[in-house]
């Protein structure tokens, strides 16, 4: 509000806003009189030099005068000296003594414009919401009427309402800094609705600005719960309303998702291995020329992964000279510290220097708010995020991290073609990351024609797996007759643990033997062929060990990303040999792009590159082939982008998909007599 912003911008400011606004009175009301407008001059004339001989003058006119067609404009000036000094409550009675005594002046609808945002600020949003049901907008000029509708986008609970009013904030704006900010506002706004608000919210808007981004949103969800009949109109809308400029390659890229999607999903274990891509020509960066930019959190809490991320980008541009190819890249740094607020100003930066494209950032908050940034700019940005919603609806956003999805369909692809499995079980961590994998997995086993047999979770704390292991096996489907059998088993062999060697192994045998009263087999039953178990390397040490214990072997065990690491093997020993996972990054192959970029990055760094450093390597040099190719503007890179197919990555091998989500083969890796080795 304006008060609140003559405290931000100093008294002269203000000086400036009080002789500008008076003596401006509606058509038809009083006029002031000379006399008048000569005395309210010289009140506010020394507001810059003298705050406090201002307000003495201004409350000495409006006790002379408090009928003058200026005492309302007296009035708010004392308001706002007021709020600029901390005294809310002499603000709030000043503006009421406007709403009182002038009711009909020209200053009454800004008095309670101002009275509502400091209840605002009070957090009395009710109070807010009613003291601007009061407020008549034709009354307000037009930068009144933004902050008027600030207003009550920040005192509405009704997040259709809050876009609304956003909405008529975004159209009353002028300045292009705030213009951009308040597009990164709607946008986060959207993100909030689902898809029956998205398109109430559209409605309520009309035919302005952004009810066409709300309707992509909408079709956007529409897409992602696989509703094309549903899409297919919310598109048609939103391509006959105005979008802004930024925002109208949407249209295009929604279309594209409805292609994908009317087309069927990617598997990427169908793609070429890296090796099978390798056996063409790779596509050069030599000649590339240009300036790129990099968003990444380079302080905070993950300034490691940022700083990994930014030594990947320097190696790919050439930045340590060697072997440079002939390439002039120049790049330009900005540090997000991991935060939105940051992100979106950092792209903004970057985007005014003439970069042709982004790097980063990591993280999925900053990572929305840096793409919002980048699709009002119109410059592209690849996002090292595994978030598909980062690059889905917006034309100038790639992302280009393996995810999760094309771990497992690589993992199962494995599993089913070349193992032989056609029975899996899951083992879970009742968390997040263990939820969305069982359900990634459970998927891509069906599509590829096998079956989940059995399931089980646990606590994401616990380091006592015995009840989810039982539960896989078949102990906790035991009928008491069952029960009796396996206790009768279970004799049998504490017996067989006091006997000799050779007795005892006679006596298990005839315990393992045994069966139930109608001949079934007894527990452990081990009916599935392969086990997959979605946690980190720490527990997978633990668990593995005790499915042993517990006679749950024979089954193969499939792991992700998060197995990688060196204790998998030196504390899991014999229990995780022939296991299978899969990574993000394999600094042990023998393929020559990995080994090529392993050895630069440790002649650069002296130290050996980790998948973050690698996957922004891979990011870089997608721009940078587009560049070699002559792609030199931003529009250039962006359609270059799209044309990415198997493309060699150090990180595997990447398609870009038309929504600009890169979809990646992963590297498969399997432990053999205690090594882990690439599998293929």
């Amino acid at each position: 509000m304006r008060a609140a912003r003559a405290r931000s911008t100093g008294w002269v400011a203000l000086a400036a806003v009080a002789l500008g606004c008076a003596g401006a009175p509606r058509l038809g009301a009083p006029q002031a009189t000379d006399d008048e407008r000569r005395a309210y001059a010289e009140a506010v004339a020394t507001l810059a030099d003298d705050p406090a001989a201002t307000q003495r003058a201004l409350e000495r006119f409006l006790g002379e005068r408090p009928q003058s067609p200026l005492a309302d404009d007296a009035a708010v000036r004392l308001a706002e000296l007021a709020v600029a000094r901390g005294d809310l409550d002499a603000a709030l009675r000043r503006y009421g003594w406007v709403e009182q005594n002038h009711p009909n002046g020209d200053r009454v609808d800004v008095a309670r414009v101002e009275m509502a945002s400091i209840e605002l600020s009070r957090g009395n949003k009710a109070a807010a919401a009613s003291r601007m049901r009061r407020v008549r907008m034709s009354r307000l000029s037009s930068a009144e009427r933004r902050d008027a509708y600030r207003v009550l986008a920040d005192a509405s609970d009704d997040p259709v309402n809050k876009l609304r009013w956003l909405a008529q904030v975004r159209g009353a704006e002028t300045d292009e800094g705030a213009l951009a900010l308040v597009d990164v506002e709607i946008d986060e706004q959207l993100t909030q609705l689902d898809l029956p608000d998205l398109v109430r919210a559209a409605d309520q808007i009309g035919r302005e600005i952004p009810a066409g981004r709300t309707l992509l949103e909408a079709a956007d969800r529409a897409l992602d719960a696989g509703d094309l009949e549903a899409a297919q109109p919310l598109v048609h809308r939103a391509s006959r309303l105005a979008l802004a400029p930024a925002y109208s390659a949407r249209l295009t890229t929604v279309s594209q998702r409805l292609r994908l999607q009317e087309e069927g999903p990617v598997d990427v274990a169908e793609f070429p291995t890296l090796a099978q891509a390798l056996a063409h020509a790779a596509p050069s960066v030599d000649g590339a020329s240009g300036t790129i930019g990099v968003a990444l959190p380079l302080t905070g809490r993950f300034a490691r992964f940022g700083e990994e991320s930014l030594q990947g980008v320097l190696l790919a541009a050439g930045i340590f000279g060697e072997d440079t190819g002939g390439r002039r890249v120049r790049v330009l740094v900005r540090d997000t510290a991991g935060r939105p607020e940051r992100a979106a100003r950092a792209v903004q930066e970057l985007a005014a220097e003439g970069v042709v494209a982004i790097i980063g950032p990591l993280l999925k908050g900053e990572c929305e708010a840096a793409a919002s940034a980048a699709q009002s700019a119109g410059v592209p940005l690849l996002a090292l995020t595994a978030s598909e919603e980062v690059a889905a609806a917006r034309s100038q956003v790639f992302r280009v991290r393996t995810r999760p999805e094309e771990e497992v369909q690589t993992l199962v692809y494995h599993a089913i073609r070349n193992l032989g499995a056609q029975r899996f079980a899951i083992l879970y961590p009742r968390d997040s990351y263990g939820l969305g994998l069982r359900r990634l997995f459970w998927r891509a086993v069906e599509d590829q024609g096998g079956r989940i047999v059995g399931v089980a979770s646990y606590d994401p704390d616990a380091t006592d797996f015995e009840q989810p292991i039982r539960h896989l096996v078949g102990y906790s489907l035991l009928t008491e007759k069952e029960k009796e059998a396996l206790k009768e088993r279970e004799k049998l062999e504490s017996r067989a643990r006091r006997l000799p060697a050779e007795e005892a192994s006679a006596l298990r045998e005839e315990a393992r033997a045994m069966t139930g009263p109608n001949e079934e087999a007894l527990p452990p039953i081990v009916d599935f062929d392969a086990i997959f178990i979605p946690e980190s390397y720490g527990k997978v040490v633990l668990i593995a060990p005790q499915l042993a214990f517990h006679e749950a072997v024979g089954a193969t065990l499939l792991g992700t990303n998060a197995w990688n690491n060196r204790d998998l093997t030196e504390i899991g020993r014999e229990h995780v040999d022939g296991a299978y996972f899969t990574v993000h990054y394999y600094g042990e192959s023998s393929l020559a792009p990995v080994r090529d970029f392993a050895a630069g990055f440790d002649r650069a760094y002296a130290s050996p590159p980790d998948a973050f450093a690698a996957q922004a390597y891979d990011a870089t040099n997608l721009v940078l082939v587009q560049l070699a190719r002559d792609r030199t503007t931003r529009e250039d890179v962006r359609e270059g982008m799209l044309t990415v197919t198997s493309y060699p990555g150090v990180t595997g091998v990447i398609r870009m998909g038309s929504d600009g989500n890169a979809r990646k083969r992963p590297f498969l890796l399997g432990v053999q007599r205690g090594r882990v080795r690439a599998v293929e």
